[in-house]
């Protein structure tokens, strides 16, 4: 078993069994996976407050400081790429632009590139050591946005092919240069895929002790 199998196994473990304790909704369950929460009594003796303490398993990049960092760099620039792109041909006023099979393969992949952007303000800022929502909110967001991009760009691409095919174009040269960049944008984002994908993550078990009357959020 490699270690993304590992990985993989490691959040299912973390998702089963969920014991019988505070009720909170899926959505709760989903942000506080891996901690341990239990009542603490008021000091005026009315009610309770509720703590956490994170026991689930750490995730950690078998990167170095500097590697980390020029990660980040590279998915930035590729990024940035892949916006100048889609934003240069899409905004041209050529008659592709205003088909509209070519106008929905466009808009579905504004919708990954803003789910890119997402998965970035959790991916870039991300500590040293994630827990599993840190993980799930980063990496695996950025597995899905890249790979959702990848695949419209390259859709996008084939409409304004098909269109150029099918339809006399005032000016057939941009439209043929566009489909290129889509196409580009469509392969840096399917390297930017595969390169998070061979990112070796390491779990790392907490340290931290959960209190006797906990409940495990799973």
């Amino acid at each position: 078993m490699d270690k993304r199998d590992q990985l993989r196994s490691s959040l299912e473990k973390d998702r089963s069994q969920r014991k019988r304790g505070i009720w909170h909704s899926k959505a709760y369950h989903r942000f506080f996976e891996g901690y341990t929460e239990f009542r603490v009594p008021n000091p005026n003796g009315k009610g309770y407050t509720i703590q956490r303490v994170y026991t689930g398993n750490y995730y950690r990049q078998d990167l170095t400081k500097s590697q980390r960092v020029l990660l980040r760099l590279l998915y930035v620039v590729l990024f940035l790429c892949i916006v100048y792109f889609f934003v240069s041909c899409a905004i041209l006023p050529v008659l592709s632009n205003s088909t509209w099979y070519v106008a929905l393969t466009q808009a579905v992949s504004i919708v990954f590139l803003f789910w890119t952007v997402i998965a970035f303000i959790s991916y870039l800022p991300a500590g040293q050591d994630m827990t599993i929502n840190a993980y799930r909110s980063s990496s695996l967001a950025l597995h899905t946005a890249t790979l959702g991009s990848a695949v419209s760009l390259g859709v996008v691409a084939l409409a304004t092919l098909v269109f150029i095919l099918l339809n006399v174009s005032t000016e057939p040269q941009v439209e043929l240069l566009c489909a290129i960049k889509y196409l580009a944008g469509g392969l840096l984002a399917l390297a930017m895929n595969r390169k998070e994908k061979r990112v070796n993550y390491l779990i790392i078990p907490s340290q931290n002790k959960p209190n006797v009357n906990s409940d495990e959020i799973k």
